[in-house]
């Protein structure tokens, strides 16, 4: 079931997505509008984004700093800054910028908008929120459309997340990532890992057949790690 789920979005899922996304599309969630462009990842389409906003929303963001991490529509930043963040919206797709742009002045919401790959072009300041919604899928992407769902055949979006994630952290940051079953989370797993994190379930929720789509909190290990390099003591 889990290799039929992975060739079935690779094969149709994602190739019908791009086909509904070719026009641009009106969307309302929780008393906010947006406008999805063509080419941009649709909020209401899968259900990861929508997860990610009931979590928010029981959370006390205002006067928070807030950065969300791949934008897309900007529908994330935008409730966000409905709750009173200060929000900091990036994303590596000019399409998807100039997307979140034109939907937080649709909301009459200020968000600051910075092209990056990942942490390139953000400023070197910890954050009280960071947010994401990551491309899930090992492959390489081929187009800009592709960087809201491949990760690259190496997971090296993930590799890259986390050697610069500490840098933007301090004591009370909260990290937030979805991830699907349909995604390689053991893979994921391992590189959040080696890069001296862990992965806090914070909940999960059924989407159709076995598959689930998984909210996790990213943060630094509790208690010291052994190095996977290092000598094991002599007997």
């Amino acid at each position: 079931m889990r290799k039929f789920f992975k060739r079935f979005v690779s094969l149709f899922l994602v190739p019908f997505t791009r086909w509904y996304l070719r026009k641009e599309r009106k969307f309302a969630y929780d008393g906010i509008t947006i406008h999805v462009f063509p080419g941009v990842f649709h909020p209401g389409f899968f259900h990861s984004t929508k997860f990610i906003l009931s979590y928010l929303k029981v959370q006390p963001l205002a006067g928070k700093s807030f950065l969300e991490l791949g934008c897309g529509s900007g529908l994330i930043s935008i409730t966000a800054a409905k709750a009173g963040a200060n929000v900091t919206a990036s994303d590596l797709s000019l399409r998807a910028l100039e997307n979140t742009k034109y939907n937080a002045n649709l909301n009459q919401l200020f968000i600051k908008i910075v092209y990056s790959d990942l942490f390139d072009n953000i400023d070197k300041i910890p954050f009280d929120w960071i947010v994401i919604n990551p491309p899930y899928y090992a492959r390489k992407p081929e187009s800009e459309q592709d960087l809201a769902w491949y990760c690259g055949e190496n997971f090296e979006y993930f590799r890259k997340l986390f050697v610069s994630l500490r840098v933007h952290m301090h004591l009370e940051t909260q990290v937030v990532m979805v991830l699907t079953k349909g995604a390689d989370v053991s893979a994921i797993e391992k590189i959040v890992k080696e890069n001296g994190f862990e992965l806090e379930l914070l909940k999960e929720n059924p989407v159709f057949f076995d598959e689930k789509d998984f909210l996790f909190r990213i943060r630094p290990f509790t208690s010291p790690q052994p190095s996977v390099t290092s000598p094991r003591p002599s007997p």
